[in-house]
């Protein structure tokens, strides 16, 4: 698919073409990590606008093994600089007041490591299992043959998978961290960079699980620490969720009705409670995931569904 820019090879170049082509528009910043791959963000607005009169927003994708995010933030960028996909359709976006009112930053790919070594471009749910596809996640466990464990971070000091899972990305010699778990990942490294430099009203962070035995192929993930932040920004969590959850609805996705905190805990809810709890309580924010590795939900789709959670997040700061 000409349209699918997911590996690093293709993302770059497009996102340096860009960065030439419209400097009135785009500013790039990047991370180089310690493959020598660099990860990029994108910030797209009209430069002639104080950026003090604009809303602002981050969209951030930080797992190689969910590549339609990827896919869907390029395809977004382009239609707000081309006027039109990367398909050459013209776009439905509202173009001209999104340059003008708002400030748009994409992390469309935070672990190009990872996806460099990913060995699809997509998962449709015709080639791996969920259990071989958790194996590239994930990587292999030398010892059982099972899915590798799931931490924030592990060096190859201690630990000797069989196979490195796409999921993780390398720090040096011997280390690896998960991106949205860490705060030494190229991911968190451009969130904070972008955090420092603007005061954003709003954070999608998108995301693909795979909905196994679920009669959905979406939703919306509130913070963990939901009920415990100030109401305005509880507040707004929930009506802009239920923004999204409708226009999954109207477009024919079948997402899950009600949004709902992370429910992760012990360990894996800590990671998101010490990595993110300061972005929690500074703005909005909110996770999207659409269904990954499922023949019901095909590449196309996955995109499409991700896109309209991109457009109903950023047409909101036009409100």
């Amino acid at each position: 698919m000409q349209s699918w820019l997911v590996m690093p090879d293709e993302v770059e170049p497009k996102i340096l073409e860009w960065q030439e082509r419209y400097p009135a528009l785009v500013h790039v910043d990047h991370v180089q990590q310690y493959c020598g791959l660099k990860a990029y963000a994108v910030t797209i607005s009209d430069k002639s606008v104080p950026d003090a009169e604009k809303k602002k927003h981050i969209f951030s994708q930080p797992h190689a093994h969910e590549p339609a995010p990827t896919a869907a933030c390029m395809n977004v960028m382009n239609q707000l600089l081309e006027r039109r996909g990367l398909d050459g359709n013209p776009t439905q976006l509202a173009v001209d007041a999104l340059l003008s009112k708002t400030l748009l930053s994409f992390i469309a790919d935070g672990n190009p490591d990872g996806r460099s070594r990913s060995p699809e471009r997509y998962w449709d749910g015709t080639k791996w299992s969920n259990e071989e596809f958790w194996k590239w996640m994930r990587g292999i466990d030398a010892e059982t043959g099972e899915a590798f464990k799931r931490v924030d971070r592990w060096s190859t000091r201690e630990d000797h998978p069989k196979r490195i899972g796409i999921v993780y990305e390398q720090i040096n010699e011997h280390e690896y961290v998960e991106p949205n778990r860490s705060w030494e990942s190229s991911f968190f490294r451009l969130i904070h960079m972008l955090l420092d430099r603007h005061e954003y009203d709003q954070l999608l962070d998108l995301h693909q699980t795979e909905f196994v035995n679920s009669p959905s192929n979406c939703m919306v993930i509130l913070p963990v620490l939901q009920d415990e932040l100030p109401p305005e920004i509880r507040e707004s969590n929930a009506a802009w969720a239920e923004e999204i959850v409708a226009a999954w609805a109207t477009a024919g996705g079948h997402p899950r009705p009600e949004p709902r905190p992370l429910s992760y805990k012990g360990q894996q809810r800590e990671y998101f409670v010490q990595r993110w709890g300061h972005i929690y309580r500074r703005l909005s924010k909110l996770t999207s995931e659409v269904q990954n590795n499922n023949v019901a939900t095909p590449p196309l789709e996955q995109r499409r569904l991700t896109e309209i959670a991109i457009r109903v997040s950023a047409e909101r700061l036009l409100r």
